[in-house]
C-alpha cells in the first residue's frame, strides 16, 4: 500500500508540475502575443494613417463621352449618380459628343491617346489611364466600381482626359459635372 501511495504521491506531483509549467507557458505566450498583436496594430495604423493622409486629396475623374438621347448613355449616368456618393473621391464628368464638336474632337484625341478605336459611340467611360469601354449594360456596374476603387489606390493613377487636355489648350470643352446628393 505503502507503494502504491508513493506512486500517487509522486503521479499528483508530476500532474501538479506539468500543469504549473502548462499555466506558465500560456502565461507567456499569451502576454506575446498581446504585445505583437498592439505593435502590429500600431504599425498597421501608422500605415494607413500615411496611406489616408496621401490619399486624403486625391480626386479620381470618371468621364462620361456620351450622346444626347441615346438610351445607353441615359443609363450609365443614373448607375453614376446612384453611386457617387459611395466615393467622395469620385468626380464624374459627361461630355456630350454627338451635337458638340469639340467635346467630339477631345473624345478622338483621348481614343487615339489611348490606341481605342471609338468613332462616334456611346457612352465611353475613362477612368485614368486604364480603363475606357464603350457602351453600357447590365454587368458593367460592378466593373466600373472596382475600376473607381482601383484607380484610387493606384500610386500611378494618371488623369488621360486632364492630360490631353493640356497638351491640346485650343479643345474649348463643355462639361457637366454629376452632383453628390
Amino acid at each position: 500500500m505503502k507503494s502504491d501511495a508513493k506512486i500517487i504521491i509522486i503521479g499528483t506531483a508530476i500532474t501538479l508540475v506539468v500543469l504549473i509549467l502548462a499555466i506558465f507557458l500560456f502565461y507567456i505566450f499569451s502576454t506575446n502575443y498581446a504585445k505583437n498583436k498592439i505593435v502590429n496594430e500600431n504599425n498597421n495604423n501608422s500605415a494607413s494613417d500615411i496611406e489616408n493622409d496621401v490619399n486624403t486629396n486625391k480626386k479620381v475623374t470618371l468621364y462620361l463621352f456620351r450622346g444626347l438621347g441615346c438610351p445607353h448613355c441615359e443609363e450609365a449616368i443614373e448607375f453614376l449618380e446612384s453611386i457617387i456618393d459611395d466615393y467622395p473621391y469620385l468626380e464624374v464628368q459627361t461630355l456630350e459628343v454627338w451635337h458638340n464638336k469639340n467635346n467630339k474632337e477631345l473624345m478622338d484625341a483621348v481614343a487615339e491617346n489611348l490606341d481605342i478605336e471609338v468613332s462616334s459611340s456611346v457612352p465611353l467611360i475613362i477612368i485614368g489611364d486604364e480603363y475606357a469601354r464603350r457602351g453600357f449594360a447590365d454587368g458593367m456596374e460592378n466593373t466600373i466600381k472596382n475600376q473607381i476603387e482601383k484607380a484610387y489606390q493606384s500610386a500611378l493613377y494618371k488623369d488621360i482626359v486632364a492630360e490631353v487636355l493640356e497638351n491640346n489648350p485650343d479643345i474649348q470643352i463643355h462639361t457637366e459635372i454629376l452632383s453628390k446628393n
